[in-house]
Parts: C-alpha cells; sequence; structure tokens
C-alpha cells in the first residue's frame, strides 16, 4: 500500500494525540496519589526561600515529587501553604517585611515553574469558558492568582489574569471578551472594600448577567454578610467556582 504526505501526516496526528494521552493518564494517576507532607518540609522550605538557596529550594520539591508527592499537592496546598507560613512568621516577627515579600517573589516564581508539570500537556490551552481572575490594584502578592488560574486551566477553563487594571480597563475587557465568570482574588482582607468596589463597577456598566466570585486566603477572616450581597459564591476553591457555570454551553 503507498502512502501519500497527506495519509502520512494523518498518522503523524494521529499517534502524537495518543502519545500525549497516554502522558496524560499517566500525569493523571500520579495525581491521584494521596501521599501527603510533613510540617517540617514547609519549615525547611521557608528556610531556604529566606536564605535565598534556590537550589535547595527546587531540591526539596523534586525530593516530595520523588517520594510521592502529587504535583497537585505540591502546587494547590505545598506552595500555598509555605506563602501563608511566610505570612505568619512576619505577624511573629520571626522575619522581616522585606523577607517576607521577597519569599512571595520566590515563591511566585516557583509557582510558574511548576505549573507546566502540574497542567501537563493536555492543558496547556484550554478552549473551555473565558474567566477573568481581578487582583485588586491594592494587593501586592499574585501568588494565589497564579495558583487559581492554574487550577481553573486544569478543570477545562481559559482563565485571563488581569494584574493592575483600572476600573475603566476591566470594564473594556469585559466588552471585549465573553467571559462566564468573573472572580477577584484577595489575601488581605483590609481591600475588602475595593474588592466591593470592583464588583459594584462591574455591576453597574454591564447588562449581561455573569457570575462573579471572591476568593483567596483575604476572605478567611472575612464578614460574609455584605460580600454575600454582591458575590455570587465566596470561597477559596476555583473548582467550587466553576460549579457556578458547570452545566452551561458554550459551544
Amino acid at each position: 500500500m503507498t502512502y501519500t504526505n497527506e495519509t502520512a501526516q494523518q498518522f503523524e496526528s494521529i499517534s502524537l494525540d495518543l502519545a500525549l494521552l497516554a502522558l496524560n493518564e499517566l500525569t493523571k494517576r500520579k495525581l491521584e496519589k494521596p501521599i501527603t507532607y510533613a510540617t517540617a518540609d514547609i519549615r525547611n522550605f521557608c528556610n531556604s526561600i529566606i536564605a535565598k538557596n534556590d537550589q535547595g529550594q527546587v531540591e526539596l520539591i523534586e525530593g516530595l515529587i520523588a517520594s510521592g508527592i502529587s504535583l497537585k499537592v505540591v502546587y494547590e496546598i505545598f506552595i500555598p501553604e509555605a506563602a501563608e507560613t511566610l505570612g505568619n512568621w512576619w505577624k511573629e516577627s520571626k522575619v522581616t517585611f522585606v523577607e517576607v515579600n521577597i519569599g512571595a517573589q520566590r515563591l511566585q516564581r516557583l509557582s510558574r515553574i511548576y505549573e507546566k508539570q502540574y497542567l501537563g500537556p493536555m492543558y496547556m490551552f484550554s478552549e473551555g469558558p473565558e474567566v477573568l481572575l481581578i487582583l485588586p490594584t491594592k494587593e501586592v502578592h499574585t501568588l494565589g492568582l497564579i495558583t487559581a488560574s492554574g487550577i481553573f486551566k486544569k478543570n477545562g477553563a481559559n482563565p485571563f489574569v488581569a494584574v493592575g487594571y483600572s476600573n475603566k480597563e476591566i470594564i473594556d475587557l469585559i466588552h471585549l471578551h465573553d467571559f462566564k465568570l468573573i472572580g477577584v482574588s484577595i489575601s488581605n482582607s483590609d481591600n475588602l472594600s475595593e474588592c466591593l468596589k470592583i464588583a459594584k463597577n462591574i455591576k453597574s456598566h454591564i447588562t449581561k448577567i455573569i457570575p462573579m466570585v471572591i476568593g483567596g486566603q483575604g476572605i478567611l477572616k472575612a464578614r460574609h454578610t455584605e460580600l454575600s450581597m454582591v458575590f455570587d459564591e465566596i470561597t477559596t476553591n476555583p473548582v467550587e467556582a466553576l460549579e457556578l457555570i458547570k452545566d452551561r454551553d458554550y459551544n
């Protein structure tokens, strides 16, 4: 049998698709391993961050993965918990404000490094519903937003991250895109009033109904009464946020 170039390309495409599916299945199985890490791992990891020991940080994470800790746990729980630990150390005067800020920057970089491994080849480019993720201008740390963006991608959504956008620029974005969900990320509860202003401004300038969610560590100690009057969901879990649009058809 003689194959044309077109036929050969089709076979190559099918082979690539099968290879990617197999790789994705292996990644999925690894992600599902229920192995956890110790408190000492978090402490050692944070100490290596404060010491600016880049090699130590990577070696510790790679060691966790080699021992069976899933990439899901590393990306969704371990790195965010390290950020929370650094924040607590600063409140307890164990580290300086400069040290905790530098640590947050390093964690953001590590999160981006491991995002590709966490997502896998099948999730890098999503054609799912567009989601707008907003970081209020007074927020200085983007780790929560970066992590949330990865989780949204992993669950089939297509996130657009808006950092440093003015209220007008946010409204312009919403008019240019077909966003199905809008999320506001907050790590500092002092910025709750700004989040409310952002949400109210959006609702006053658009006519289409788009579910709005507020999430992040900043909501944990917040009073939810006023927030629930503006936002459709208050949660630190992006998967829960996606439940608001789960049954809608975007084809």
